[in-house]
């Protein structure tokens, strides 16, 4: 980084910019184009905090892992909870979760963690979807809100999956079909059979090719849906997604 735009961080940082002062203060913490200086990381990220809750989670992250000071599992309670109550918070929720289910400054809390993992997850490959699953392993069990939940961030990992699965299968097949030659994308089904990772592919809405549609379901065959599954509701087995397949151009 050149000293040029660390010079124009600093000074958005002294006009109030929180972002900037965050970057600073994380410049600062790691030695980034400015000498190692940790009270003055705090003191930046206790700055943009007062501004952004969220920022809490740098303190309550730097509080736990002993950074120029010895851990303290309190303090990091503290600033990770301050951080969850921030509007749009994820990752104070995460760490106060973990620290609740490891019994870290203050007592365990199974039930709180779980809720607060469940709260904060929004991928299944995230630390809360894992910390979900670490206390399901345990005997916990969801509530029919808290399985709805779950399902969600299931339908919403893999509906961002096959997205990107249509994106790349619209690529390929600017190999084989150029681009605008087909008037409009094709409409694939995606069902997910519980217990199944394969999923069954049909034409939802065709394109008005035949040959478009039947090379685009092809290039999909290789999708798979997640291994762990959705907590669906008793006597359901299936679920449908649907996504678009166009070429480049539309």
């Amino acid at each position: 980084m050149t000293q040029e735009r660390v010079e124009e961080i600093r000074e958005r940082s002294n006009k109030g910019n929180r972002v900037c002062s965050t970057v600073l203060a994380a410049m600062y913490e790691r030695g980034v184009g400015v000498p190692q200086d940790i009270p003055k990381a705090k003191a930046l990220y206790q700055s943009a905090a007062d501004g952004d809750g969220r920022v809490y989670y740098q303190l309550g992250r730097m509080a736990e892992d002993g950074v120029g000071e010895s851990p303290d599992y309190v303090k990091a309670r503290q600033y990770y909870r301050r951080a969850a109550n921030a509007p749009e918070d994820v990752s104070g929720k995460a760490g106060l979760a973990k620290l609740m289910e490891d019994g870290k400054g203050g007592p365990q809390d199974l039930e709180g963690a779980l809720a607060l993992y469940l709260s904060a997850m929004e991928s299944i490959d995230d630390d809360s979807w894992k910390g979900v699953e670490r206390l399901r392993a345990e005997g916990l069990t969801l509530t029919i809100p808290q399985k709805n939940r779950y399902n969600q961030v299931w339908a919403h990992t893999v509906s961002n999956r096959i997205n990107r699965k249509n994106m790349s299968a619209g690529l390929a097949l600017l190999k084989t079909f150029k681009p605008r030659s087909v008037s409009k994308p094709v409409k694939v089904q995606f069902e997910y059979t519980l217990g199944s990772l394969v999923p069954q592919l049909s034409v939802f809405e065709s394109s008005g090719d035949n040959a478009f549609d039947k090379a685009a379901v092809e290039a999909l065959s290789d999708f798979r849906f997640p291994q762990v599954q959705p907590m669906m509701p008793e006597g359901q087995k299936s679920l449908q997604f649907i996504g678009s397949v166009k070429l480049r151009g539309f």
